[in-house]
């Protein structure tokens, strides 16, 4: 595959010294390795164990991040389905995510995912892992720009395909109190056999409460295949009204109340997470 078309660091300058040198290496890997898995043969991931959408504050390097994400479904599908996961009806789902800084522009994350439902015990559902990078901001381009990049494996049962392979291109922008973001993600199995890419984008609008609070609007869903997506009553589309603060220094709590808008998506899901830096 021909990278040139992808050489968006020849296209700036201030490349000079040897750190520079090393970063533009660093990137230029991290795309090749991006175009090669892009070309790979292709889980219906593990949805609903994270609502997260993706920003490109990531930390810095060395620092890092403790994340517990959990939700019930007071409401939901009681349906099961090995190819499309376990029944929804008052389930807990949550993943616990690890990721630290890498370099100033890249982020590393790790998820270990669960589920519970009508006293069977918790289940072992799978692991994630995440690479995200973003734009410097010496760049000094009008929005906020990343690209998250995602690789699965859930037991059977649990999803429709053993492994699978998230791209997640991130657009931001912060206008004093208000933010916006957009993940318009896509995703496809990988392993032997067709499978084709799928459209799921997400999306947040925030507003800070002074330093220490924000309330948003986040929107879920997943229309299906890029070639031809699904009938409006096949596809998920939620939305939550969420809420964060500051519980001490380096602790943030999330509390969210998500409403499915389709005859195939949960009706009510009840969202926490719980956010240690270090």
């Amino acid at each position: 595959m021909d990278l040139s078309g992808f050489n968006l660091v020849a296209r700036f300058p201030g490349f000079g010294n040897l750190n520079d040198f090393n970063q533009t290496m660093l990137i230029r890997t991290t795309i090749a390795i991006s175009a090669l898995l892009l070309r790979a043969a292709t889980a219906q991931a593990q949805q609903g164990y994270e609502f997260e959408v993706y920003g490109t504050g990531i930390p810095a390097r060395g620092a890092g991040e403790l994340e517990l994400h959990t939700n019930f479904v007071p409401s939901g599908s009681q349906f099961v389905d090995d190819d499309e996961g376990r029944a929804t009806h008052r389930a807990f789902r949550s993943s616990l995510e690890l990721s630290t800084g890498l370099a100033s522009w890249l982020e590393a994350a790790f998820y270990a995912v669960s589920y519970s439902r009508n006293g069977a015990g918790v289940q072992y559902v799978g692991n994630r892992a995440r690479f995200t990078a973003v734009a410097p901001g010496r760049w000094n381009l009008p929005f906020d720009v990343g690209l998250s990049q995602e690789v699965g494996y859930a037991r059977p049962g649990f999803a429709e395909n053993r492994w699978g392979y998230e791209v997640t291109p991130i657009l931001g922008k912060e206008m004093g109190s208000v933010s916006v973001l957009l993940n318009p993600a896509f995703e496809r199995g990988l392993g032997s056999g067709e499978h084709e890419w799928e459209f799921e984008p997400r999306a947040r609008f925030g507003y800070t409460l002074g330093d220490d609070e924000a309330v948003g609007l986040e929107y879920y869903s997943v229309l299906g295949s890029v070639s031809g997506f699904d009938a409006r009553n096949h596809q998920r589309h939620q939305l939550f009204a969420t809420g964060t603060t500051d519980l001490s220094e380096g602790m943030e709590a999330a509390l969210g109340i998500g409403r499915g808008l389709t005859r195939n998506s949960d009706r009510w899901v009840i969202t926490t997470r719980l956010e240690l830096k270090f």
